[in-house]
């Protein structure tokens, strides 16, 4: 009996493989959207499909999860899904406009899909948002450069260089 109401148990929560395997350390998060991110974030390193699974899991409770929708975007970038990707950082930036971050990666994913305006528009924003951001300056730079306007690409590599000078 207790064996069988502990599998219902996991069933429920392990819809696309969000649970740990047993025997596991890691604890099955409450139905709370940010011990499914937590999770996720936990996951990352030993199992990337499980950390996707806990993120899209916190985004069923909380669609707006800012954070879970970067991670996820950032697993599915790296996993070769850079529509998904691209998608997960727009509504990253719907649920938090002011987001360099969010910014930054979907500049990232419009860029690998050979998009570079928009790309440029995104790292632009990114910019705005945290003029701190010196992976935004080097990649906007650099993509400047290509698209011919080598005075912008000077100013962001010139600031880029700037703010990695130690």
């Amino acid at each position: 009996v207790l064996a069988r109401a502990l599998a219902r148990e996991r069933a429920r929560y392990a819809a696309d493989a969000a649970i740990p395997a047993a025997g596991d350390a890691t604890v099955v998060p409450d139905e709370d959207a940010d011990g499914w991110y937590n999770l996720g974030c936990d996951l990352e390193a030993e199992d990337k499909a499980r950390a996707r699974a806990a993120y899209q899991r916190a985004l069923a409770l909380k669609p707006g999860h800012v954070e879970a929708l970067v991670n996820l975007g950032r697993l599915l970038h790296e996993a070769g899904d850079l529509r998904g990707a691209e998608a997960s950082y727009k509504k990253a930036l719907e649920a938090r406009p002011d987001d360099a971050v969010a910014s930054f990666n979907l500049g990232v994913a419009l860029e690998d899909q050979g998009r570079g305006h928009e790309a440029a528009d995104a790292y632009r924003q990114a910019i705005k948002l945290d003029a701190a951001l010196a992976d935004a300056h080097y990649n906007l730079g650099r993509l400047c450069d290509r698209l011919g306007r080598r005075l912008e690409a000077l100013q962001h590599l010139s600031t880029y260089r700037k703010l990695t000078r130690k």
